[in-house]
């Protein structure tokens, strides 16, 4: 993004100009990351690096440091060089889910009992 950005002499040379540059670099590349949390499950630490237009160091501290702060949840394999994004569900929604699914395994033993006592019904009265 940096060649699109207007360079002005006060950014370059002014302490605060820098200082307001870099963040604005650090909040842009932060803004991609909770992006690409949301569209990827898994990618490539080069590929990463790649579409952040970073080196590789560089996108791993920037990830650490998101990781650390919680703003996405994401695990780092480093020998393989692949990031793992992982979405951060609420506890409530966790139950929920798990609850909602014992209600559907419930019902689906419940109609399983009562069909094999329906055939055991008529099996006993074929035979009879």
């Amino acid at each position: 993004f940096q060649r699109f950005c207007p360079s002005s002499e006060l950014v370059k040379t002014s302490v605060d100009g820098q200082k307001r540059w870099k963040d604005l670099r650090s909040r842009v590349v932060e803004h991609n990351i909770r992006v690409m949390s949301k569209y990827y499950t898994r990618i490539t630490l080069k590929r990463m690096s790649e579409l952040l237009d970073l080196p590789s160091e560089e996108t791993e501290e920037f990830l650490s440091n998101m990781v650390v702060g919680k703003t996405v949840q994401a695990k780092i394999d480093r020998p393989a060089g692949i990031v793992s994004f992982r979405t951060i569900k609420d506890p409530s929604d966790v139950l929920n889910d798990w609850a909602s699914n014992l209600d559907s395994l419930m019902r689906l033993v419940n109609h399983t009992t009562h069909l094999i006592n329906k055939e055991q019904m008529v099996h006993r009265h074929l035979i009879s």
